[in-house]
């Protein structure tokens, strides 16, 4: 993680050395204009495998604290060259299925769920350079939601021996969120960045349910308590970031 960082701040201090450099020797503007379009996506696996390949270690791990779900994307228009409005999309679907032997009985763990996030926002950003800040804000709705289901068998013939099966209740969020950061445009429209984030959120967990079953006997089920929560901060890193602009 410290040469990723190492490396970003590298990347800024030669922006800063090389920021008056406006225009393409093809003439070519490497800022944003009023009326572009851009779209940024999550960039950490691209430095993770950059670590990998400097030091051969397989955990290096890009910073990552933030609100946004990773590889969210995030879509913008600019107004003017220094104003954007930005629209925030993730749609997760996971699912996996692990077998595993225990004592007699074999084990069969079965997961899934899924994961929303959706937001509007505003960005102003500062500096005549290739090396540019910005800051702004964005209101969030996020969803989510997870079961999983375990069931034992008896190796040898099969028999079904017991299950479990869980199921989360539905989480809702709505919060704002103010991110500030910088990046610099390496090529014409095409810039590297990351920023900082300070969520403000209420969030609320509707009812879940737990169903367990043993050989013959019939199941039976338990019905968990709803939650909310509000919550500040999240502050830190939220990531590397690659944007293009059009």
């Amino acid at each position: 993680m410290k040469k990723l960082v190492l490396a970003a701040i590298a990347v800024f201090a030669f922006g800063a050395a090389n920021a008056q450099e406006l225009v393409s020797k093809k003439g070519e503007n490497y800022l944003p204009e009023a009326g572009d379009w851009a779209i940024s996506f999550n960039a950490d696996g691209i430095f993770e495998y950059i670590g990998n390949s400097f030091n051969g270690n397989t955990n290096n791990n890009a910073p990552n604290v933030n609100y946004i779900r990773n590889n969210s994307f995030v879509g913008k228009k600019f107004t003017t060259d220094q104003n954007a409005y930005r629209v925030i999309a993730n749609l997760g679907f996971g699912s996996s299925t692990n077998t595993t032997p225990i004592g007699s009985n074999t084990s069969e763990v079965k997961s899934s769920g899924f994961d929303l996030a959706a937001g509007l926002g505003k960005e102003w950003r500062k500096g005549s350079t290739r090396l540019q800040g910005f800051y702004g804000a964005d209101v969030l709705l996020t969803a989510n939601s997870s079961s999983s289901e375990i069931t034992d068998t008896d190796t040898t013939t099969g028999a079904f021996v017991a299950s479990v099966e869980s199921k989360s209740g539905l989480a809702l969020g709505l919060g704002a969120q103010g991110f500030l950061g910088a990046e610099y445009f390496v090529f014409p429209k095409f810039a590297i960045g990351a920023q900082y984030t300070y969520r403000v959120g209420f969030d609320i967990r509707g009812e879940s349910e737990t169903t367990t079953q043993s050989g013959t006997s019939p199941s039976t089920t338990t019905n968990g308590g709803k939650s909310s929560n509000f919550g500040i901060g999240n502050v830190g890193i939220a990531s590397m970031n690659l944007t293009l602009h059009f």
